[in-house]
């Protein structure tokens, strides 16, 4: 089927959902696939190369973490030094979260995608020569650019395909396989009686697998052009207007945080304004945006915290073997990676919505670190790692849950650039908790030991804040809404 038309308004909605077709949009011949997974072998291998992606990611994330003591002797650094990593990483996060709206007009989807990859295999090449520390630091920054046009750019094009909490769900359970193979696997390599490699040799892996999922992205999303963006961009804009952009984006009143979002209402120029995208300043103007940016800062960073930091802790604090610390590690992962593909199901059949389900997983996870903190004063260890795995598959499944809220309740205009900072801002508690974290570790043993305490107050405080959300948009919400 061909259809002629500059305008995406000309186009049956349904075709665009459910039907491949093409479509000449300013000069150009698009390809429009379905958004249901089950209709398209060209979509479900765009989904396993995201799958693929995310793999890689968690196996580069949890990297530094298990390697901290190889690189302090290496270098010769301290924990504030090593907090400098992830400092560097969530910069060049940042960077493509202020530019996201741009790439993706300029490059379209595949674009940013390739761009993303690449910069993550030189970066872990570059890592893998032992350059010095700064250099070692500025591969991190480069690390961090690939994470963040790569996870703006999937989670925001993922969020709008059927069954998008299962998809999101084993998506973000493919980041806990990674998370919970590199642990154990560098300990392993490490550690092997036989030619125990170098820890820097590990980066020739990840080097490798990014230049993988840079090939693979060429070749699966070959139809995602700038073009094709702007056309879909305007479609969802279209289709999402009449009940997405009546919410209430420039205000968050309540007597507790009035202040902190009320921005100002121009909610009329909202409902008039015809534009498929909104521009990175726009986006920062939206009270939403920073309500669900500031919750993946606090998730993020505190899983990361926790993830970053327990190998040391336990070897530290606990005096634990090496080994028994890097399993205890990939146990937290292994639950993470539970509840993000297993719960992901759940929150899609049993939840009346994304809100009561994110409120349930921020329950547990709350009392599971709280739990963690009371029982790491005993020598307990086999519970420790009943309560970690416990603790890891209530925490696994929220990231996804959030993002599936955040596009179901934020326009489609605001999605790529909101969606990018949304994601890019919970890069930052990624990196800024951890940081925190290695200050307190580095001035005293008790720093050090108050950590699981300061992860179950982080998600206490998350607790609070999605009690309000619930509060703010549950009579209003609607599943599926692009």
């Amino acid at each position: 089927m061909s259809d002629t038309s500059t305008e995406p308004s000309n186009l049956p909605i349904p075709e665009f959902q459910n039907v491949q077709h093409e479509v000449e949009f300013e000069g150009e011949v698009l390809t429009i696939d379905t958004t249901n997974w089950r209709h398209s072998r060209l979509l479900q291998l765009q989904i396993l190369t995201s799958f693929g992606v995310f793999i890689l990611f968690g196996l580069a994330e949890q990297t530094v973490g298990t390697i901290i003591p190889k690189l302090q002797e290496h270098y010769s650094i301290n924990d504030v030094q090593i907090s400098f990593i992830y400092f560097c990483s969530v910069t060049g996060y940042l960077v493509t979260a202020m530019v996201n709206s741009i790439t993706h007009e300029y490059l379209g989807i595949k674009g940013v995608a390739v761009l993303g990859a690449t910069s993550m295999a030189s970066a872990y090449f570059i890592a893998s020569k032992t350059p010095p520390f700064v250099i070692f630091l500025v591969c991190y920054f480069f690390s961090g650019v690939g994470f963040g046009t790569l996870d703006a750019s999937l989670n925001t094009w993922m969020g709008n395909l059927t069954d998008s909490n299962q998809l999101l769900g084993i998506l973000h359970g493919c980041y806990g396989i990674g998370s919970l193979i590199s642990p154990a696997l560098i300990s392993h390599l490490l550690s092997k009686s036989k030619t125990p490699w170098k820890w820097n040799e590990y980066y020739i892996v990840l080097s490798v697998v990014a230049a993988f999922c840079s090939t693979a992205i060429i070749l699966t999303f070959k139809y995602e052009t700038p073009k094709k963006y702007k056309y879909t961009s305007q479609l969802r804009h279209k289709k999402s207007k009449p009940t997405n952009d009546s919410v209430e984006l420039n205000t968050f009143k309540d007597n507790t945080i009035d202040e902190e979002f009320e921005i100002g209402d121009d909610s009329e120029e909202d409902d008039t304004d015809d534009s498929h995208s909104a521009s990175f300043r726009e986006v920062l103007s939206k009270g939403l945006v920073w309500a669900f940016a500031l919750i993946l800062f606090i998730y993020v960073g505190g899983e990361a915290a926790f993830a970053a930091w327990l190998v040391t802790f336990l070897l530290r604090i606990k005096n634990l073997d090496y080994k028994v610390a890097s399993y205890m590690a990939t146990t937290f992962w292994t639950g993470v990676t539970i509840g993000r593909i297993g719960l992901g199901f759940v929150t899609a059949h049993y939840f009346s919505t994304e809100l009561w389900a994110n409120f349930v997983y921020i329950l547990v996870s709350f009392v599971g670190c709280l739990t963690f903190w009371f029982l790491t004063f005993t020598n307990w260890i086999w519970l420790l790692f009943i309560i970690v795995l416990i603790t890891g598959t209530a925490i696994g499944p929220i990231f996804p849950t959030t993002i599936v809220a955040s596009v179901n309740i934020l326009p489609s205009k605001y999605q790529a650039s909101g969606i990018g900072f949304i994601c890019a801002f919970g890069g930052g508690g990624g990196a800024g908790i951890p940081f925190l974290i290695g200050l307190l570790a580095e001035s005293s043993e008790v720093g050090l030991r108050t950590y699981p305490l300061i992860i179950s107050i982080m998600f206490g405080v998350l607790l609070a804040y999605w009690v309000f959300i619930m509060k703010k948009y549950s009579l209003d919400y609607k599943r599926n809404a692009i």
